[in-house]
């Protein structure tokens, strides 16, 4: 009979931790022995998986659940149970921490986000190694995340403790430019930053929309540098990030000159009410804030998502309903003074892994995973089954279930395990799917620029980053909305050493310079271990 420790919500008491851990700790008397004869029977034993949740409806007994216990059946030749943990939405690192305390109570997978326990378990030897039974089983798995991907959870000791989990796509955000604007105006499709600029002029001085009023704005966004990014980037710089410089070392981007640059241009079209102003309210912090300014068709630009492009989102129908003769379309980056151009690439590293406890079998764990990294089960648990729950018409998604009864099937309760960002996400379009393929080709100029560091202890940035961003924003939107001269960046810049810049950029350097040694060790690793069994 098929334990349904799924079926409750983890406990806050010690009690019901040690109760699901029974459970889970069940999964450790199905590890394969390691010579042949022994191997082939494991093989054949019931395989009982627990794995920790925090995604989706959180559904218990769902249908996804048991879609996933066939496929896993099917694929391996052996009765597969999964039992789901589903962890609590808050206090989350205390729940983890009390079910990896006991082996009695830890998981066969585990799923977290970056925690500084994941150390400790290191050291205490309760995690696995994965390389020899990825090499055996892992094909999806590595063939799927990138070689860069994979190096922010290997380990210098040469061993893979860590599966990413969620990884996004490596570029999400696109330049989005009214085309039905530029028609009626004449223009073309701004090819740099100067182009860009005219644009906007006109967008906001020229009667766009034909009503007669001065009431539209060339470029809305939200309250954070990404949606400045066509100004900052034509530059080659970044506010959020580390930029490598010619001479090898990095520095804190916020404080370049070429940021005082952009700083003076978009302040003088702030001036100019090219800017919409609720870009400077912090207020203004929310994709759903944006996405009404985007749907009210006032605005002719926008540094956005990807996704905005599916006809089936929110932001698109909301638009379309609001402005049936609208037309949004993504271009390309706007290059700079000296040709420079690149959309924002995103961090290679996953915000979220995946680890095996000692507490089972590593090849049964991989096993599992590697099913759920395919296409077609990734397709399964996040959208249905074809014709039942959706249909694909004209290569457009189309789902047959309310929203109440997708969480009622648990679809999603499997996200953040794994989650596939390609041609198996069946919510982007075919043409989305490929602009997204495209932007990671245009993101990858920045991608060369920007230092992404691996480590996650950082002291000096951890005591002095919440400091120095304050006077930061306070600057830099000063000077956007002109309450400050554009003279206060160099002021900043000072203040950035006094306020910890000094130590923060020391130990950044010394970070990123260990991270390329690293780097040179984990290529002949990869190239020795992950590289054949591609």
């Amino acid at each position: 009979m098929k334990k349904r420790i799924n079926a409750k919500w983890l406990g806050l008491t010690l009690t019901g931790v040690t109760l699901l851990g029974t459970a889970c700790s069940n999964g450790g008397n199905n590890a394969p022995a390691n010579n042949g004869a022994a191997d082939a029977d494991a093989a054949k034993k019931p395989m009982d998986i627990s794995i920790t949740l925090n995604g989706g409806p959180k559904t218990p007994d769902a249908w996804s659940e048991k879609a996933l216990e066939e496929q896993l059946t099917d694929k391996l030749g052996r009765p597969v149970t999964i039992d789901p943990i589903f962890l609590p939405s808050s206090e989350v690192d205390t729940k983890i921490n009390l079910l990896m305390s006991a082996k009695n109570t830890r998981p066969n997978i585990l799923w977290t986000g970056d925690t500084k326990e994941y150390s400790k378990w290191v050291q205490a030897g309760i995690i696995q190694d994965l390389t020899p039974s990825l090499q055996k089983y892992g094909k999806e798995i590595i063939d799927y995340y990138s070689k860069d991907t994979l190096f922010y959870h290997w380990d210098s000791s040469g061993k893979l403790f860590q599966i990413p989990g969620d990884v996004a796509e490596a570029g999400t955000m696109t330049t989005i430019v009214r085309k039905d604007w530029l028609d009626k105006l004449g223009l073309q499709v701004p090819k740099t930053l100067d182009e860009f600029v005219q644009v906007l002029r006109a967008f906001t001085n020229d009667d766009p929309d034909g009503n007669g009023k001065k009431d539209t704005y060339g470029l809305s966004g939200d309250y954070y540098y990404r949606s400045l990014a066509p100004f900052f980037y034509a530059y080659g710089v970044d506010p959020d990030a580390f930029i490598k410089q010619e001479d090898g070392t990095i520095k804190y981007g916020a404080t370049m000159p070429q940021v005082k640059t952009a700083l003076q241009q978009i302040a003088q079209l702030y001036g100019e009410g090219v800017i919409d102003p609720r870009m400077a309210s912090a207020s203004n912090n929310t994709n759903e804030k944006v996405d009404e300014i985007y749907a009210s068709g006032k605005v002719g630009a926008f540094y956005r998502w990807v996704a905005y492009f599916n006809p089936t989102g929110n932001a698109a129908i909301n638009f379309k309903q609001n402005n049936p003769g609208g037309d949004y379309i993504a271009i390309d980056p706007v290059a700079g003074p000296d040709g420079f151009k690149s959309d924002i690439p995103s961090a290679p590293r996953g915000w979220c892994y995946l680890v095996v406890t000692d507490a089972g079998s590593a090849d049964d764990a991989v096993q599992v995973l590697n099913a759920i990294a395919s296409p077609e089960v990734n397709t399964l648990l996040r959208f249905g089954k074809e014709g039942e729950h959706y249909t694909m018409d004209n290569g457009l998604y189309n789902r047959k279930v309310t929203p109440d009864e997708a969480n009622k099937l648990g679809l999603d309760n499997f996200s953040w395990v794994i989650t596939r960002k390609d041609a198996a996400n069946l919510s982007n379009t075919p043409e989305v799917t490929k602009l997204f393929e495209y932007k990671a080709e245009t993101s990858q100029p920045m991608r060369d620029k920007i230092a992404v560091f691996k480590a996650t202890n950082r002291p000096q940035w951890d005591k002095y980053s919440a400091d120095i961003q304050k006077a930061r924003d306070e600057t830099f939107w000063g000077i956007i909305t002109g309450k400050l001269g554009i003279e206060a960046f160099d002021t900043f810049v000072d203040q950035y050493q006094k306020l910890g810049g000094k130590a923060v950029d020391e130990e950044a350097n010394a970070l990123y310079s260990a991270q390329e040694e690293e780097y040179a060790k984990y290529d002949e690793w990869y190239e020795k271990n992950i590289t054949p069994y591609k």
